[in-house]
């Protein structure tokens, strides 16, 4: 179960990294050729973070395996309450980069500098809850997490259904990693 429930989550955040990887790589391209990048395809990725990762893996994390951790041990609380902290902020800052993306594609001066600077921070933002989830909570929760609690959590992530890693969340996701 452990394994299981451990290999979903990390799966979720290497989908998760794939999409920055490929956020910055447009944005990079783009800056490179001093051409516009496709606007939509950029939008479908930032869609894609709101709806998976901001409305499906975090909402998750939360009610299960930080939920059951903290009901066991009490060794992991600090850093739990940072990171459901970080949850809190995630919406924000990714309207943030929304809002980045449409002023470059407006065409506005700097939107390309301001998108770019959103974008790493946004990344670096997530590139750092995802190492604290993996570094720090999932080592304690191996330690006292019961193969009932493994369970659940495996049964709540496996219950995703995240269309990078071959599942279907319904029509939504088809068109937006078409082209």
């Amino acid at each position: 179960m452990r394994h299981e429930a451990i290999s979903l989550i990390k799966a979720e955040h290497r989908s998760l990294a794939a999409v920055l990887d490929a956020l910055i790589h447009v944005v990079r391209k783009a800056e490179e050729s001093g051409k516009d990048p496709e606007f939509k395809l950029l939008h479908a990725m930032l869609y894609y973070m709101r709806e998976f990762p901001e409305r499906r893996h975090h909402p998750s994390e939360d009610a299960s395996l930080f939920a059951l951790l903290m009901q066991r041990s009490n060794a992991a609380d600090e850093v739990i309450h940072e990171l459901e902290a970080e949850h809190d902020q995630g919406e924000a800052i990714l309207n943030t980069l929304t809002v980045a993306l449409s002023t470059w594609e407006a065409g506005r001066p700097n939107g390309a500098a301001g998108f770019a600077d959103a974008l790493k921070s946004f990344s670096e933002f997530y590139w750092r809850h995802m190492d604290k989830e993996e570094n720090k909570v999932l080592p304690i929760a191996e330690q006292e997490l019961t193969d009932e609690d493994w369970r659940e959590i495996r049964d709540m992530f496996a219950a995703h259904a995240d269309p990078l890693l071959g599942k279907r969340l319904g029509d939504e996701f088809d068109e937006l990693f078409s082209d």
